[in-house]
């Protein structure tokens, strides 16, 4: 893998934000910690090669990202998480059309498969 992809890693739980970050660095990835969605918004979003983000969270949710990224030209794959899962979530964020959709805890090893697929179709 290569430190020049940035992975966002969105949560408002600063140990989650924590062990997905220590996750991607194992794999390589730079990471760009933020615990709200309007954080990461207003940061240079021209590094950010994947989002990774939790759903439920103060202020924006996880499911505002995708179009607010489209609004700003901006098409990196968006990846969500959420302890809360239910089909009509699940069924908005395919709608989106964000990457992948996982429940909490989420199997490392199909995350990084997922984030590794993301940045292979991305540019």
């Amino acid at each position: 893998m290569t430190s020049e992809k940035t992975v966002a890693v969105i949560d408002d739980d600063a140990l989650v934000r924590a062990s997905l970050e220590d996750l991607l660095q194992s794999f390589g990835y730079a990471t760009a910690p933020f615990a709200t969605a309007e954080e990461f918004l207003a940061s240079d979003l021209g590094q950010v090669a994947c989002v990774i983000s939790d759903i439920q969270m103060p202020g924006l949710s996880g499911l505002e990202i995708q179009p607010l990224l489209r609004q700003r030209r901006n098409d990196c794959p968006v990846i969500l998480l959420t302890a809360f899962p239910s089909e009509q979530v699940r069924a908005k964020a395919r709608k989106l059309g964000v990457h992948d959709f996982f429940e909490k805890p989420c199997n490392s090893e199909a995350l990084m498969t997922s984030v590794e697929r993301a940045l292979a179709s991305w540019r």
